[in-house]
């Protein structure tokens, strides 16, 4: 709780607009809770038979092993993944909160029985989780954030729950900056296939997908992802990811083929 309220007064005394702040609140968090990776986002279609439509607002601790099951469920949408899809039944009323682990929503035989689990989880050496979901006036959009053990680490217990519930209601709103008017700026100034790799890439598709849908070469991919980086500022397609996809943003893939209080769509 010492460590919450030392996070808190730092949030504070960070500027207000761009993400620094959210980013610092995620990150020190995820360290609280011993979390391996964490994310916050924005889902407009939470609800079970939704097609998906969630944009990250802040991704933390997320790489090459691991960001793949996150874009894989931003593709399928939120409910492909069992525990939030366990959640979405839950509270509906405007404005509420929920924080629940994953053992609270789904048992052991649900969890790793279920395809995002086993096809994407897993191979992601991720397990245990927590999740905390704040209901806008529109009972389908929702802002969530969730955290994740790395597999074989002791599952979150009921204290770190209540520590992400307190978490999220007093930080929630700090999570709702508007995307940085640069960023538009730039995303308005690519050139049309630097805009298309660009729409791709968000989407989760990988150098060869690319290459294919727009009939270029990896090679062609790549000089072009390089030049985004460069545009953006980053060094890394999770930083590109994190970065532009943290506010309404382009539209989603088809979902991966699948064999389908709190907590949030992350």
């Amino acid at each position: 709780m010492r460590a919450l309220v030392r996070l808190l007064n730092e949030a504070h005394e960070l500027p207000a607009t761009g993400d620094e702040r959210p980013r610092h609140l995620l990150s020190g968090m995820r360290r609280i809770l011993g979390a391996a990776v964490s994310a916050c986002v924005l889902d407009r279609d939470f609800q079970p038979e939704g097609r998906g439509n969630f944009t990250y607002v802040v991704l933390e601790g997320w790489d090459g092993t691991t960001l793949p099951s996150m874009q894989a469920l931003r593709q399928a949408g939120s409910a492909f993944h069992p525990a939030i899809r366990a959640l979405m039944h839950r509270s509906v009323e405007p404005a509420a909160l929920v924080t629940l682990r994953r053992r609270e929503l789904v048992d052991d035989r649900g969890w790793y029985g279920a395809p995002f689990v086993e096809h994407h989880l897993m191979p992601a050496h991720l397990d245990d989780s927590l999740y905390s979901i704040r209901r806008s006036d529109e009972p389908s959009v929702v802002q969530g954030v969730g955290f994740y053990r790395a597999r074989n680490e002791r599952p979150f217990d009921e204290a770190d729950r209540e520590l992400l519930h307190l978490f999220h209601a007093e930080c929630g709103s700090m999570f709702d900056a508007p995307e940085p008017e640069g960023d538009a700026l730039l995303k308005a100034r690519l050139a049309p296939r630097e805009r298309q790799t660009l729409e791709l890439l968000l989407r989760g598709l990988a150098d060869k997908e690319i290459a294919d849908q727009l009939g270029i070469s990896r090679f062609t991919v790549n000089q072009y992802t390089k030049s985004l980086y460069r545009r953006f500022g980053v060094h890394s397609r999770a930083a590109l990811i994190s970065r532009l996809l943290g506010r309404p943003a382009l539209a989603s893939g088809p979902p991966p083929s699948a064999g389908a209080n709190g907590g949030g769509g992350t």
